[in-house]
């Protein structure tokens, strides 16, 4: 721009005859300007949809309580805000949490359950009406998001099989979800806790998974060396998989937590879907939860390396639950307070300080590497029915629904990743 507009003041002062003539010419240039320098300037006023993009945008929502769109106290503000914000909703229900889909009471037999999806079903047709992108989460977890009488129960495969597939076929045909859902999470969090990319085993723990009793396949990723970090994989997954792809075209996606930056759990991950994708299932997206501290010592090279990787093997990459909250965790398994680690009102300038740039750094690599879907895990600090990084402040917005610096940054790296 500066060099058009060099160009014609030389042409204009050193050509009188054509004086009139780049005054009219300088003025149609003139005009244009304002529209691409307005296209080019941070608007920290905008929401953060408009600096999206192709990019789609989400945020966890569920009916009523915690994170309410629909019913109680803070719905209409949360609502509100999500329409403003956001491209896309992420409905979180689970099978025995938030309007679950799984009875209470243990079915007489397993051709008896009744899944419940009501609660499902008002999110998505509200994410309908208001032309959202839908992702669900999710139908297959650990045996802590199922009631206990699943896990103290002995199934054979068959048994097994059965209950996934009466599932799947509730949840999906119920309301035409099959068609209005964009994405289903189908698979959450099978990997072992710790970072070795094996897989939970089965047991009665809520740390262990139940559907593992269906039993396990010889591994076809045809990966060697360090790349195969498991001998064989569950059998439940590409069965889910293999039954959903026969229901709905929407995608397909799976994911897990601590494999965004890589290691052992993101290999075991990439291992699995390469083992699904050459025995020909459906698998669409792989899912990278991003619940992240603000003193953590983070790569973001490896985080867009990983990326990259993932969807070289044919799988679109999302950021599926992103908060930034304090290390509570401890190895020994016991969980310090907020008030162990925030003593004064300078700690918290500190923490929102690296809270800012861990949102930015995340959010513009992620955007940067091509990921399809980023996915908060809520946006505001005070949330009033929910346990999950209570009192924490992990989020993008005050309790009175006005912007923190860590929205600002959010924004500010959509903008900039639109903008280099």
């Amino acid at each position: 721009m500066p060099r058009i507009l060099l160009s014609l003041l030389y042409g204009f002062i050193s050509c009188k005859k054509t004086m009139i003539k780049n005054i009219a010419y300088l003025f149609i240039v003139a005009l244009s300007f304002p529209l691409y320098i307005y296209a080019q300037t941070f608007n920290k006023n905008a929401f953060l949809k408009d600096y999206s993009e192709d990019l789609i945008i989400t945020t966890q929502v569920r009916g009523e309580r915690n994170k309410a769109i629909l019913r109680g106290t803070e719905a209409k503000k949360n609502s509100e805000f999500v329409l403003q914000n956001y491209n896309g909703i992420q409905p979180s229900i689970y099978p025995a949490w938030d309007n679950g889909f799984w009875p209470s009471k243990k079915p007489a037999s397993v051709n008896n359950i009744k899944i419940q999806t009501s609660g499902l079903d008002e999110l998505v047709n509200w994410g309908e009406i208001n032309n959202f992108h839908i992702i669900h989460h999710c139908l297959f977890f650990p045996n802590k998001y199922f009631p206990k009488w699943f896990s103290n129960t002995k199934y054979s495969k068959k048994e097994l099989e059965t209950l996934m597939e009466i599932y799947i076929d509730e949840v999906l045909n119920s309301n035409n979800n099959k068609d209005k859902v964009d994405v289903f999470n189908l698979i959450n969090e099978i990997f072992a806790m710790n970072k070795s990319g094996h897989y939970r085993v089965s047991g009665n723990g809520k740390e262990n998974c139940k559907w593992m009793d269906m039993g396990f396949e010889k591994d076809q990723s045809r990966l060697e060396g360090r790349q195969k970090i498991n001998k064989e994989h569950p059998i439940f997954v590409r069965k889910a998989f293999e039954y959903a792809s026969k229901i709905t075209n929407a995608k397909l996606e799976i994911r897990d937590f601590n494999i965004a930056f890589g290691g052992g759990k993101s290999d075991g991950m990439y291992q699995l879907i390469k083992h699904l994708k050459n025995l020909g299932v459906k698998i669409d997206a792989v899912g990278f939860q991003c619940h992240l501290n603000a003193d953590g010592s983070y790569n973001y090279n490896d985080l867009k390396e990983n990326i990259l990787r993932f969807i070289e093997l044919g799988v679109e990459v999302y950021i599926t639950e992103l908060d930034v909250g304090l290390n509570l965790w401890s190895k020994d398994g016991n969980h310090k307070k907020v008030s162990d680690v925030i003593k004064s009102s300078k700690d918290w300038e500190t923490f929102f300080e690296l809270q800012n740039e861990v949102y930015y750094k995340v959010v513009k690599t992620a955007k940067d590497a091509g990921v399809s879907l980023i996915s908060d895990w809520g946006f505001r600090d005070d949330i009033p029915y929910g346990g999950w990084r209570k009192d924490q402040k992990a989020w993008m917005v005050n309790k009175n629904y006005t912007r923190k610096g860590a929205y600002y940054s959010v924004l500010r790296a959509l903008f900039d990743s639109s903008n280099e």
